[in-house]
């Protein structure tokens, strides 16, 4: 249980690398100039604020996660809501009172916790 739960952990740090590539092509195709330099910055700035999905991940999302499994009240509906409010609560903490980068920052942290779901569900599908 433990190995597939660190397992799952490592894979929703995934969310913060595919947010900045998947915005960063979106404005790089949309700049008139200088897109790999656009791309990069958004890319990086994405990476930078990876500290709001693992502070989310630690509060939020693997403590909600392993009180509905003790319960064996697992909702997939109830950790993509805790992580979507761990987001959004750690984005505002931080500076990010409105705007863009809350929102960015919100459904980051809610992609990290679909990819702990996902990880879960595979990591459960191969011990079966």
């Amino acid at each position: 249980m433990k190995h597939t739960l660190a397992k799952a952990v490592l894979y929703s740090l995934l969310a913060p690398v595919l947010i900045g590539v998947v915005l960063g092509i979106y404005y790089a195709l949309g700049a008139q100039q200088n897109g790999a330099q656009l791309f990069f910055a958004v890319l990086l700035s994405a990476i930078a604020n990876a500290h709001i999905l693992g502070l989310a991940m630690a509060v939020f999302v693997v403590p909600g996660y392993l009180l509905m499994y003790k319960y064996n009240k697992v909702h997939y509906s109830g950790v993509l809501t805790l992580g979507l409010l761990g987001g959004a609560l750690f984005s505002y903490a931080f500076g990010a009172q409105a705007g863009f980068l809350l929102i960015v920052n919100a459904l980051m942290a809610a992609l990290g916790s679909g990819l702990f779901l996902f990880a879960l569900r595979r990591g459960s599908a191969r011990e079966a």
